[in-house]
């Protein structure tokens, strides 16, 4: 068959960087999906997809797909599947897959009925059923219902493909072999020029990268494949696809240097290459990456620091001398990080040329490029995470804030004898005119300053007795409530307010004599 629908599922982030290597192994019409590369085929490009693809979760083939209404209608049309021509029935089997609709209440229900149709087929043809093992299958099928579309597919890979078969032992957070051949890809490492992990850990990034530089096959160490245990398995086909590729350590012509703070990770990383048949292509050194020295002019350095607290560090000091590190020791390179710690990432006080948004397992990370070069411009050693303030609401503040000259009692007398001389210059009209606004404006603030103080009383009710209060106001000969004189009233806020009301010589004279006096 050669028009197999062909599925490559990936990490979240690795779509286009998939779609590049899928390109460089010669094949054309790629559509990228979530997570995923879509392409058709025939079988062996089905293994050389397992055993070439660095950057690959696993590889499905599309055996069905049709539209449901109901539960029901997943069953009846999984059993219409001839599910015999995948496989024996003495190979175990399960169903997995993701399940993305209204019509099912449970997640892993549609699971259980694509299996009692699969026992059902099989004990329909040949009176017995093969067995189920969710554990380790020989066989494994993959269910996608994205409402009321449903794919079933076979997963050809089995386990999957970031288990390579090299990797023997791990350190305290080991990262995934398929993020690493992914951000070395994404990283636009050249496969010619010198390569630095500074904190190896058990070797993953450094040893991914000899494999793709020597054009070794990544999945070269693995030998368990589901598609093996599949009717369709062609071994000549197999072995065809096996033959291409290097198989050897080769002279790459730079250096690939990792190090580690941690003699038992060097130790551990040493034993995983030499599984990897990359004899010594890498140089492992134990020695502390702050106090590393950029060994040529220009080179790729890809550094994957702890996301918390530990090995003894402060995160966010650590992550500030590595900023200050680049600055100092890698000028001409190119130095990337990948973190979980966004606040550590701003302590590195470098702006990032470019982030892309990956997953470390569970956790959603950001790898950063930094672009080290002699003589650089003053933004680059600025950290661009800080937030910027919007220059149109700096502009609004701006409008807002007055300033406030710092002047003394004597120079504001002086002042308002100026204004009184200016105004005395003027017209009668004008100056009458000026009068009323200035008395408006001061009765406007009293009333203003009273409400404040004073709350819901009114203009009327302030001052005055209880006894006051409770009388009913006279009307005058118009029958229209006359309000009451406050002038007449002796209280000390009415005093107040008739001192406010005294014009503005008579102020400038009376804080004339009380300075004289």
């Amino acid at each position: 068959m050669k028009n197999l629908v062909i599925t490559i599922k990936t990490l979240f982030g690795l779509e286009h960087a998939l779609k590049e290597e899928l390109i460089e192994l010669g094949y054309t019409n790629l559509e990228v999906l979530n997570r995923a590369v879509q392409l058709k085929g025939s079988w062996e490009d089905v293994y050389r997809l397992n055993y070439r693809c660095r950057i690959a979760i696993s590889v499905l083939v599309e055996i069905s797909s049709f539209t449901i209404h109901n539960e029901d209608d997943l069953y009846k049309k999984s059993k219409k599947i001839d599910w015999t021509s995948f496989f024996d029935v003495n190979k175990t089997f399960a169903v997995k897959g993701a399940v993305f609709s209204t019509l099912f209440k449970h997640s892993q229900f549609p699971m259980l009925l694509v299996k009692d149709a699969i026992v059902d087929v099989f004990r329909d043809q040949y009176g017995e059923r093969p067995n189920v093992n969710t554990k380790a299958p020989q066989v494994m099928f993959d269910v996608y219902i994205k409402d009321r579309s449903v794919t079933i597919s076979l997963n050809t890979s089995g386990l999957p493909l970031f288990q390579r078969g090299w990797r023997q032992e791990t350190g305290e957070a080991p990262m995934n072999e398929v993020l690493a051949a992914g951000i070395l890809r994404l990283s636009g490492w050249d496969k010619k020029s010198t390569l630095i992990d500074p904190m190896c850990g058990a070797g993953t990034i450094a040893i991914e990268a000899a494999l793709w530089a020597a054009d070794i096959p990544s999945m070269i160490e693995r030998t368990h494949y589901a598609f093996k245990n599949f009717k369709s398995y062609d071994e000549k086909a197999w072995e065809k696809v096996q033959a291409e590729g290097n198989k050897r350590p080769v002279d790459l012509g730079f250096d690939i240097l990792a190090y580690d703070i941690d003699g038992e990770m060097i130790l551990k990383a040493k034993r995983n290459s030499k599984v990897a048949p990359i004899g010594n292509m890498i140089k492992f050194e134990r020695k502390d990456a702050l106090t590393l020295v950029a060994p040529n002019e220009k080179g790729t350095l890809i550094c994957n620091p702890p996301y918390e607290e530990r090995m003894g560090y402060n995160v966010e000091e650590l992550y500030e001398k590595l900023g200050d590190l680049f600055k100092n020791s890698f000028i001409g390179y190119n130095c990337w990080i990948i973190s979980s710690n966004m606040e550590a990432l701003k302590q590195v006080g470098l702006r990032p040329s470019k982030r892309i948004k990956v997953f470390n397992g569970n956790l959603e990370c950001s790898f950063r490029k930094y672009e080290i070069f002699e003589g650089t411009i003053k933004e680059q050693y600025h950290d661009s995470d800080n937030i910027e303030e919007n220059p149109r609401e700096t502009v609004k503040k701006s409008r807002r804030i007055k300033s406030v000259p710092n002047t003394s009692s004597f120079d504001k007398i002086e002042n308002e004898e100026k204004r009184i001389e200016k105004r005395k210059r003027r017209p009668e009209t004008e100056r009458k005119s000026q009068d009323r606004r200035e008395n408006t404006e001061k009765s406007q603030s009293s009333e203003e300053l009273r409400s404040s103080k004073y709350g819901k009383f009114s203009k009327y009710q302030f001052g005055q007795t209880s006894a006051y209060k409770n009388q009913e106001e006279p009307e005058n000969s118009k029958g229209i409530t006359e309000k009451p004189n406050r002038e007449t009233q002796s209280t000390p806020q009415v005093k107040k307010e008739q001192r406010k009301k005294e014009t503005l010589k008579e102020r400038i004279e009376r804080i004339k004599k009380g300075r004289e006096n």
